[in-house]
């Protein structure tokens, strides 16, 4: 026993001797410990602990049915008396005055001219003048009283055009409608960006006016440590700014009892497109369907690809899109400069132009990968220029402070990877050099974006190399689009370009960052690319032993699963009413029709239908016509036996005769010529409509995809935006069991009078099983848990 003692205290006093150097503050204070905004040391243990629990981190979908939300109020607008005299000419001529306001949409309001007009309210008034904010740009002019009156919206403009305050200035006005935030409740609002740095920046714009407003907001992202943010949510807060993947781990930390969506009526999505792009689509979804789904949705962004509205039709509804400027287009405020140019003069020439704009503000030096900045800012260090680098390998708090530092003027010059290229936005910003040829045209966007903000002038120069020739393409359409004038030299490159892959037999694309394949950064994404690829393959259910290269394209492989099967049929409308009925309503025909083949009647339409009916036997009864027309005998038989006295009846001498022929027609079978010429008088009225009929056979898709087009949901909101009928028909038959005769596996029948109604509805099928198709083949977890990071 003493022995143990012994051994036991000699133990413990090594243990404090090992703990002691580690700092006696550290040891001491256990609560500076738990919040301090240091990065938190991370133990062999607590990352084991972490690596198990990250899969249970996964946010569950919610079942809005079961929850009853609180109603909330959306539509603030009200329109002043000198925007409603406005004439659509007048508004037309406004909007083009506003750098070409485009709108699309229903109902869309009229652009304000003031602050006042917008309904925001005195404190709101004083914080705009005291941060000189003087009058609404064109993108705030028209996005403000549109998202105002509650209507979900995409707001399409360029850099630096004021596009966080269109969104901010009707959310104060949302959140103050709604009652104040409790204990453990959520937010109103949630407000998603793709980078750590935008976020802060919305934080900061927002703090302006929260504080006199008495609204708290709180900034959500990673890369710091959780323990603080966390501190600030448990106190409660009815603004979150965040990036998708921190905000998935709040929505999951503590069992959930750390924040919640319960409350969140308004969401916003900044630099959406961005978001997509890097991958986020995800993450952002997750949180998107955790949300109630009367929200108010509102997406800015400068980028808007065709690619994206998909995406946009899921998540908003019926949206107006307001879009300033034209879609993705450099500021007239920017001069832009394209310099062909070897790679060994390349830094000479930075020099050179560094030399005319240094003293005149600050610049920005655009690289495309980590060690090219660290290089470029070594060499810039020893001509003597006083910089920073800022790129994804840097330490968050790092970032933060070169930022910062940037923004303050503390240091001028900084060499940045595509990772500042987003929301960054610094004044007096006079000179931004892509020293690396940016490899897409929104890319070049973005980062000429960063200069010539809120009306300053600013000057964006370009150096492309020969190799770099394939970039030339979109560099020439930017500077076109803009109204820029083309170098002889960049036509020069770019004709060679397509003359040299003419000769080589290849076929030249046009880059674009949205096209789905991503940044090829290394070989690590390159095969887990490949990887994702054999198990989409494997998802549907190819097991193709041959090279990859030989497998058919994913698309064309769910169009030969569907087995598609299309039919042309030609039914009869009543001839006055035929070319409206056949052309306006495509879904609801069938109801009316009787046909076996038509699409089954909705519950409202059977509805009418029997009203129709019992209307129409009234009718008869009153006037004594059809079937159940009853003789002078019969009526006064029924008089007598419901007790009622006999009552001459208004019958006329024809009525009776007719009623009396019709009997005895009936019993011999025959027509009279007088009724066989108004049947074919009726049919000659009568006109035939093509109806239009497609099968889509979804039995083999994997059990997830075939849910996502066959919920009533997904039914309904297919058959709204085609305005198609679609109905689910057949058997289920698990794989290697086939049907037998008379039976079939299970498909969708799309019916329609209009044949781009049963083509966008086909279209939409295909997007939805494409899309969890997708979503199995990401949920797979490689095996190599190494990261790399998005420059």
């Amino acid at each position: 026993m003493s022995v143990t003692k012994v051994m036991t205290v000699m133990k413990t006093k090594k243990m404090f001797h090992t703990t002691k150097k580690k700092g006696e503050l550290m040891e001491n204070d256990q609560d500076a410990m738990e919040y301090s905004s240091e990065e938190e040391e991370v133990d062999l243990q607590t990352a084991l602990t972490g690596f198990q629990t990250k899969q249970r981190k996964v946010l569950e979908p919610v079942d809005h049915k079961k929850i009853e939300y609180e109603s909330f109020r959306k539509n603030f607008y009200v329109e002043v008396p000198e925007q409603a005299k406005m004439t659509p000419e007048e508004v037309n001529e406004y909007r083009l005055e506003l750098e070409g306001i485009l709108v699309k949409g229903k109902g869309c309001p009229k652009p304000i001219k003031t602050w006042v007009q917008c309904g925001i309210s005195m404190k709101v008034l004083n914080a705009l003048k005291k941060h000189n904010y003087e009058k609404p740009t064109p993108i705030q002019a028209q996005a403000i009283p549109a998202i105002m009156s509650g209507r979900d919206v995409i707001g399409i403009a360029k850099t630096g055009s004021g596009k966080t305050i269109a969104f901010l200035l009707p959310m104060f006005r949302h959140i103050l409608d709604q009652r104040p935030v409790g204990e453990a409740e959520g937010p109103i609002t949630v407000i998603m960006t793709p980078t750590r740095e935008l976020a802060l920046q919305i934080t900061k714009e927002c703090k302006k006016f929260s504080k006199s407003l008495g609204l708290r907001v709180v900034c959500v992202y990673g890369g710091t440590g959780i323990s603080e943010q966390i501190a600030e949510l448990k106190r409660g807060a009815e603004i979150i700014v965040c990036t998708p993947g921190r905000m998935i781990d709040m929505l999951g930390a503590n069992s959930g009892r750390v924040t919640n969506l319960r409350r969140v009526t308004y969401v916003v999505m900044d630099e959406a497109d961005r978001m997509f792009d890097m991958g986020f689509e995800p993450q952002v979804m997750r949180i998107i369907d955790n949300i109630r789904p009367d929200r108010q949705t509102v997406m800015f962004s400068a980028t808007f690809p065709r690619s994206m509205e998909a995406l946009a039709r899921r998540i908003l509804s019926k949206p107006i899109e307001v879009q300033v400027g034209g879609r993705s287009v450099v500021c007239s405020d920017v001069e832009q400069h394209v310099i062909v140019i070897e790679e060994s003069k390349k830094f000479l020439k930075l020099l050179e132009i560094l030399g005319h704009y240094q003293e005149k503000g600050s610049v920005i030096i655009f690289v495309d990968k980590q060690e090219h900045a660290d290089s470029v800012l070594k060499d810039l260090m020893k001509a003597s220029y006083p910089c920073m680098s800022l790129h994804g390998g840097i330490d968050q708090y790092d970032r933060d402070s070169i930022i910062n530092d940037f923004k303050n003027g503390a240091c001028r010059l900084l060499v940045a990877t595509s990772v500042a290229a987003r929301g960054l936005d610094v004044k007096q910003l006079i000179l931004v050099v892509n020293y690396c040829c940016p490899n897409h045209y929104e890319d070049y966007v973005h980062r000429a974006g960063r200069t010539g903000r809120a009306g300053n002038k600013g000057y964006a120069y370009t150096f492309i190399t020969a190799e770099q020739a394939r970039y030339a393409c979109d560099i020439i359409k930017a500077l076109e689009l803009s109204g820029s004038p083309v170098p002889s030299e960049l036509e020069l490159l770019w004709s060679s370009f397509k003359e040299q892959q003419k000769a080589e037999g290849k076929t030249i694309k046009s880059s674009s960052g949205f096209s789905g394949k991503g940044f090829k950064f290394d070989e690590t994404e390159h095969a887990l690319a490949n990887e994702r690829k054999k198990l989409q393959k494997h998802a549907l259910g190819l097991h193709d032993s041959d090279d990859e290269d030989t497998a058919l394209d994913i698309d064309e492989q769910i169009e030969s699963m569907f087995n598609s099967k299309k039919r042309v049929k030609d039914f009869s409308v009543p001839g006055g009413a035929g070319g409206g009925a056949g052309a306006g309503v495509s879904g609801g025909v069938s109801a009316v029709s009787g046909q076996s083949n038509m699409a089954t009647p909705s519950a409202g339409n059977i509805q009418k239908l029997e009203i129709a009916k019992k209307l129409a036997l009234k009718i008869q009864a009153q006037k004594n016509l059809g079937a159940e027309a009853q003789d002078v005998m019969q009526q006064a038989t029924n008089a007598i036996l419901r007790g009622g006295t006999i009552i001459a009846p208004s019958v006329s001498a024809k009525t009776i005769a007719e009623q009396q022929a019709e009997k005895i027609n009936a019993k011999l079978n025959y027509t009279p010529v007088e009724k066989l010429e108004e049947e074919r008088q009726a049919a000659e009225a009568t006109e035939t409509v093509k109806r239009y009929e497609e099968e889509l056979e979804i039995n083999d898709f994997p059990q997830t995809a075939r849910w996502k087009v066959t919920s009533k949901e997904a039914l309904q909101r297919i058959g709204e935006y085609s305005e198609a009928a679609i109905t689910i028909r057949g058997t289920y038959f698990p794989p290697g069991k086939e049907p037998k005769e008379g039976e079939r596996k299970i498909y969708l029948a799309i019916e329609s009078a209009n044949e781009l109604a049963v083509q966008k509805a086909k279209a939409e099928i295909t997007r939805l099983i494409k899309e969890e198709l997708i979503r199995l083949q990401n949920s797979y977890q490689p095996t190599s848990k190494g990261r790399y990071k998005v420059l």
